[in-house]
């Protein structure tokens, strides 16, 4: 019988997901954007700020429902 971790399935889905974001071409522009802004403002580590902030930007777009609005 084969064994698989408690947590097994939402670790899978949040490696996935995480996937999704990393190869998504909106990811890597806000990436590239934002970099480019920290570096110019003397943030401290801004490839890695500007990586936080832009993986935070595109998992709250997909993790938020969106609504269409009807005229």
């Amino acid at each position: 019988m084969v064994k698989v971790a408690r947590n097994h399935y939402k670790t899978l889905a949040t490696s996935q997901l995480a996937c999704k974001i990393i190869f998504d071409k909106e990811f890597s522009s806000l990436y590239e954007e934002l970099e480019i802004i920290y570096k110019n403002i003397d943030v401290d580590k801004p490839d890695q700020e500007a990586f936080l902030d832009a993986f935070y930007c595109i998992l709250a777009q997909k993790e938020t429902p969106q609504k269409v609005l009807s005229c």
